[in-house]
């Protein structure tokens, strides 16, 4: 029986709580784009009811429980609280001058008090996280391995890396987040369908390449980081191009055109922020054109 007491929520049979909801501001490049890209290039949409049912796993798997494992880690409260209560942990290692002789009784002694502080005061700042990110990972395990040992490997290292993310300097940290949400959620769809090309690892590090810039342009504002955006993209082009895609070529050079339109306002005005939600949408698109092209 719920306390009368508890905030007003349906309660009834519940032993976990979940809450899902969409992000604000809806980003369109992200885990969610590179999974549909990732299912697109693998040639496995055909419209049948199993399809479209991987294709919503696969989404799952890479953006929410991915997510919530990052999240649940790198923006966890305890980081900052757990520090400042762990220095008065020598409080509850002191042995009081009445304590045993017995080198056993001793040993006893101090793993009791050490058990008592993990307890009263380590566990209660860490257990809502912990609990989650085990809920989060477990699940996204258990959905990687329905799809084979290729995308359950992929899983594994996007949880490693993300623990990584949060031991690292930003700068590598922003490259680690680039990984974790453009090329792993791309690579997870694609196998969970069981294709897997090195032509398509080729254009997948290009896009993990440009959304690395898009990061690095929100965090330094240097230019360099627009010419960390068109590179990979020219050679996405002409690489389309050169594989008898010539119209998915225009469509990715005129997308470039846009954003070099763009980046001349940037230049003026210098809002980063605006700058990429404004062009994310030609990017998106250039992403779209390329799975289309791998998968016909």
């Amino acid at each position: 029986m719920e306390d009368a007491s508890y905030p007003a929520r349906p309660v009834l049979g519940r032993l976990l709580a979940l809450e899902v909801r969409p992000t604000r501001p809806l980003t369109l490049i992200g885990p969610a784009a590179a999974a549909l890209c990732g299912a697109l290039a693998s040639a496995g949409l055909d419209g049948r009811a199993h399809a479209w049912l991987v294709l919503i796993l696969s989404i799952l798997l890479c953006d929410p429980l991915l997510g919530a494992w990052r999240a649940l880690w790198l923006h966890a409260d305890w980081r900052v609280a757990l520090p400042r209560n762990l220095a008065s942990a020598r409080i509850w290692f002191n042995l009081p001058d009445d304590a045993p002789t017995s080198p056993i009784a001793r040993v006893g002694r101090t793993l009791t008090r050490r058990l008592a502080f993990a307890r009263n005061v380590i566990w209660p700042l860490i257990d809502s996280e912990i609990i989650g990110m085990l809920i989060a990972g477990i699940l996204a395990l258990c959905l990687a391995a329905l799809f084979g040992a290729a995308t359950l490997g992929l899983v594994v290292l996007a949880l490693v890396l993300a623990l990584l993310e949060g031991q690292v300097s930003a700068r590598l940290a922003l490259s680690l987040r680039a990984l974790i949400e453009m090329a792993l959620p791309w690579l997870i769809a694609q196998s969970a369908f069981g294709s897997f090309s090195l032509h398509a690892l080729f254009f997948v590090l290009l896009f993990t390449l440009v959304y690395r810039a898009l990061l690095g342009l929100l965090e330094e504002r240097s230019e360099r980081w627009q010419a960390w955006n068109n590179l990979p993209q020219v050679v996405i082009a002409l690489a389309l191009f050169v594989g008898h895609a010539p119209i998915g070529a225009a469509v990715v050079a005129l997308g470039l055109l846009a954003q070099l339109l763009w980046q001349m306002r940037w230049r003026t005005e210098r809002v980063a922020r605006a700058y990429v939600h404004r062009i994310q949408s030609y990017v998106l698109v250039a992403m779209l054109v390329v799975s289309i092209s791998l998968w016909m």
